[in-house]
């Protein structure tokens, strides 16, 4: 069956093949809670991060996981492939995930987002070529390691050189409070902006000490005070240099931690 074949199937002919409609149930719903969450997110106080999953833990704390969710939960690194999916409506999201994951027809996913065949075509090449660039841009597991170790060195040793060369020029941090502990409320650009935030952050908590622990599949540092989980940071390296610094804090989002 030819592409233009595939798109002229009706929702009827769709679900005829078993596996096909509870993948339409199930994306008509998880469509109902991205359009909710993003209408949410609009109404939280700072900026909005992916709740960050140790390893082995197959629940969400603070929000029920939907199955488009779920994927991106599975998928290695999958913080900055969150972030990138974050930044498109939900009809692409959805479009993408049921056409590449699902390999679902365009005739059916155009079904399920209200969209023409040929639209969805064009949400699902969008989301592709952002996905496929994050890709491209993977740095290896053993330098991505060497890297956050570093990062936390100078940190822990106040070392405000070594910290901005380990940073990309460009570099952006994000740490996420969601209005419950005190976080930045806006992005912060730049190598030098950056360090000093981090820098000037552990001074006010001297008794914080941090692990390097997988986080949703990639190297991370976990933030301890005494024994309790207090953040979680998640990384992108790119070419041996920190391009993003996620920072999440908001204790709702760490509930998993703190149940390890």
């Amino acid at each position: 069956m030819d592409e233009n074949q595939e798109e002229d199937l009706s929702i009827a002919e769709v679900i005829e093949e078993p596996q096909v409609g509870p993948t339409h149930v199930a994306a008509h719903i998880c469509l109902g809670i991205l359009c909710s969450a993003r209408h949410r997110r609009k109404l939280y106080v700072g900026e909005w991060l992916p709740e960050p999953v140790p390893d082995g833990t197959t629940t969400v704390a603070s929000t029920p996981v939907g199955a488009l969710d779920r994927i991106t939960l599975d998928e290695p690194g999958n913080t900055a492939l969150t972030v990138v999916l974050e930044s498109l409506t939900p009809a692409a999201r959805v479009a993408f995930v049921l056409r590449d994951m699902f390999a679902l027809s365009f005739g059916g996913i155009a079904a399920i987002v209200g969209r023409t065949p040929q639209r969805c075509r064009k949400l699902a090449s969008c989301a592709r070529r952002h996905e496929r660039d994050r890709r491209r841009r993977e740095t290896a597991s053993d330098v991505h390691t060497r890297i956050v170790t570093a990062f936390w060195a100078a940190c822990d040793t106040g070392d405000l050189a070594t910290l901005v060369s380990l940073l990309d020029p460009d570099a952006t941090t994000l740490s996420d409070g969601g209005g419950k502990v005190r976080a930045a409320l806006k992005p912060i650009h730049g190598a030098d902006r950056t360090a000093r935030f981090m820098l000037g952050a552990l001074l006010q908590y001297p008794k914080l000490r941090a692990t390097l622990q997988s986080v949703n599949g990639k190297p991370g540092l976990v933030l301890r005070h005494d024994s309790t989980v207090s953040g979680v940071v998640s990384f992108h390296v790119q070419d041996e240099k920190i391009t993003d610094v996620w920072l999440v804090l908001n204790p709702d989002k760490l509930r998993s931690w703190n149940r390890c």
